[in-house]
């Protein structure tokens, strides 16, 4: 057994990642519990486990300084004077949040903490916030429009990676491919595809595993024929759900590698998000969505809550709006499909003030 606490937290990461592998993947998890549970006892991606190893390293040093040596010293109380330290130490909203989730990994998932004992920022006074104002936040300070005229050399240099994520609004990831896939999953020869209507769509896996079917901006469409033409396949191709997207990801070959870093994707997803919302916008919606969600209400006999499923139904011709956007409630709706979202309450990150292009 390991006798440091760093050891001691990369051996309880590792199990994790192994766990995750043996049990079959995060949606078999969302089934089992209707989508409405946190997992803090497996970790689903390579990526996802080194993050948490960073952070654990940094959870470790700050027990070691407060003269604590095993798990079992380590109360909820440690974890929440631990992010009380970290904001005053001026960390971010995002950074101390994530730090948050790899102490809950080892605690929670360790077995050493009861899930109702998980930290959360939210729930700790003063701690800071995300803004969703883009000249707020952490290098993001120019939209994608100023970055470009900024730094010509650089959009020179990774063009087709830049105009392809505004073009579908691709994640990273889902641009040069995850390390679970080894990296077969990123844009390549069996990723575009012809719609019926003529429109150039990209196929992909997102983030969680979500499947989706992207359709490009109209105002790129000819860039893109230009870059991929030869490689965009017919519509009775195109995958139908994940299944058949993993079986023709086995001959794929991404056409990117990785790049770099300092190349801000986030914005040029927003340029894709804002362009969407336009055109979309200018369509015509009729009907209702209605979805279905657990709602906590509290039994009046016991005094205990639980949950029940209740749906909610939203007229998708009613004007809607998001940041500084106003458009009917289905055009929002398409463009958090096309996102990988499918929750609106996240598009006010890529279309709130100071996003505009």
């Amino acid at each position: 057994m390991p006798k440091n606490l760093k050891n001691r937290f990369r051996t309880e990461l590792i199990r994790q990642r192994r766990n995750a592998r043996q049990f079959g993947g995060r949606d078999k998890l969302k089934k089992l519990h209707e989508g409405k549970y946190t997992d803090y006892s497996h970790i689903y991606s390579d990526r996802s486990y080194q993050a948490h190893l960073g952070r654990s390293r940094k959870f470790a040093d700050y027990c070691k300084n407060q003269g604590i040596k095993t798990f079992e010293e380590i109360t909820p109380e440690v974890g929440k004077n631990y992010l009380i330290y970290e904001r005053n130490q001026g960390l971010s909203a995002s950074t101390i949040a994530s730090d948050a989730l790899a102490v809950n990994h080892l605690m929670i998932g360790g077995g050493y903490w009861k899930n109702s004992q998980r930290l959360m920022k939210s729930k700790i006074t003063g701690m800071p916030r995300r803004s969703t104002k883009i000249f707020q936040q952490r290098e993001k300070s120019l939209n994608s429009t100023e970055w470009r005229e900024r730094y010509p050399s650089y959009y020179q240099k990774y063009q087709g990676q830049i105009d392809t994520i505004r073009a579908f609004g691709l994640r990273r990831r889902e641009l040069v491919g995850g390390s679970s896939y080894h990296g077969k999953d990123g844009l390549g020869n069996n990723s575009l595809y012809w719609s019926k209507s003529g429109r150039i769509m990209a196929v992909t896996l997102g983030k969680g595993g979500k499947f989706r079917q992207i359709e490009c901006r109209l105002d790129l469409q000819p860039k893109m024929q230009k870059l991929y033409g030869e490689y965009i396949r017919p519509t009775n191709e195109m995958p139908r759900n994940k299944a058949e997207y993993m079986r023709i990801m086995r001959t794929n070959k991404p056409f990117y590698g990785g790049y770099s870093h300092s190349i801000p994707s986030h914005i040029f997803r927003a340029d894709y998000a804002q362009f969407k919302l336009r055109e979309l916008a200018s369509k015509s919606f009729s009907g209702s969505r209605v979805y279905s969600y657990s709602k906590r209400i509290k039994s009046p006999q016991s005094g205990k809550y639980h949950y029940v499923r209740t749906v909610k139904y939203h007229n998708l011709s009613k004007q809607y709006q998001i940041g500084i956007y106003k458009a009917p409630y289905g055009a929002f709706y398409k463009l958090s499909e096309y996102m990988g979202h499918n929750r609106l309450d996240v598009l006010q990150s890529y279309l709130g003030e100071g996003r505009e292009n």
